[in-house]
């Protein structure tokens, strides 16, 4: 089985590389976008094949590899995000790995093998877990049992207790050259491949998410609107934009600030090269003290992202503070 993305190639490797000798705890850190969950499933499926290739890859053939591939091996568990019932029966996506889940891994790792040879624990989003689930998670984490591998991914490694962090053995995973990725995106028929990929901030992954989705035309509706700031009415905008999901949101109105920022200070475009040009005109124009902090404001909002607040008075109140920018 060959790496699941070209760029994660010599990373594939080093892994394959202590196939016979894994890490039992082992943590796949980098940005988000690169494939490393789904480097994460490939690793587990090649510790758990029975007949591994001559490079320790999965075979793709036995009992065990159409077991991994079904999602039903008795051997793997997956420690993930999950789906919860309100009160009013809305179903949403949990936005913490809760401590019941993390007790059921540690109580799933005292039994003993089906199959005789590795059992593999994934936890991702493992930047997910809350406090409970993490201090459980790393009694196990200790000691772990003989042939048990555990696998966590973070986006944000920083956000696990250092405790986690000190027993893990870190694998970074980053971002693929430019060109490699731009060719990859092309060979997706992902059209602009370069202006997406800046977008993503060279995440490819994250390129081919914006290409598919319809994310792009909001994202352009919410530029649009920031390109003209002197013309900006909070209430108005703040009606209608609370119809985009707060990540795209935050993604896409952090990433400009980010750009204002650069160009504020002489430097370049980097996320927004389709509106370069505009760019540049607010640049000359803002507040670097209140661009500053309006920028840590939109950074600490990343964390709370799925809060019940009245979302078009959360829009309103940015409006008027990003307006503010360019008294």
């Amino acid at each position: 089985m060959s790496a699941p993305y070209p760029w994660l190639v010599s990373v594939w490797q080093r892994l394959l590389a202590t196939r016979t000798r894994p890490a039992q705890a082992l943590l796949l850190a980098g940005p988000r976008g690169v494939g490393k969950s789904e480097l994460a499933l490939a690793w587990a499926r090649a510790l758990l094949c029975e007949a591994p290739l001559a490079d320790g890859g999965a075979c793709g053939q036995c009992p065990a590899c159409h077991w991994f591939d079904t999602g039903s091996h008795p051997d793997f568990r997956l420690v993930t995000l999950q789906e919860k019932t309100g009160k009013e029966g809305e179903t949403r996506m949990a936005t913490a790995i809760e401590v019941d889940q993390a007790r059921e891994a540690v109580d799933y790792v005292q039994l003993s093998t089906y199959r005789a040879g590795f059992r593999v624990v994934l936890v991702d989003p493992a930047d997910s877990l809350n406090l409970a689930a993490a201090n459980a998670l790393l009694k196990v984490l200790e000691e772990p049992p003989l042939n048990t591998v555990f696998v966590l991914v973070s986006d944000q490694p920083r956000r696990l207790l250092p405790t986690i962090r000190s027993r893990c053995t870190r694998l970074d995973v980053g971002l693929p050259e430019a060109e490699m990725a731009t060719q990859w995106l092309a060979g997706q028929q992902v059209r602009d491949a370069a202006t997406l990929l800046a977008l993503s901030g060279g995440a490819p992954l994250n390129a081919q998410r914006w290409a598919d989705g319809t994310e792009l035309d909001e994202r352009l509706g919410v530029l649009q609107g920031l390109s003209r700031p002197e013309q900006l009415d909070p209430v108005t905008l703040g009606d209608r934009w609370k119809a985009v999901s707060p990540q795209i949101w935050h993604n896409v109105v952090y990433k400009w600030l980010g750009d204002l920022l650069a160009v504020k200070l002489q430097g370049q475009v980097r996320f927004n090269r389709d509106f370069a040009e505009v760019l540049a005109g607010l640049g000359n124009k803002v507040d670097l003290a209140r661009l500053l902090a309006l920028a840590k404001t939109q950074a600490n909002e990343g964390r709370t992202l799925a809060h019940p607040l009245n979302r078009t008075l959360q829009l309103e109140a940015w409006l008027i503070q990003y307006r503010h920018l360019f008294d």
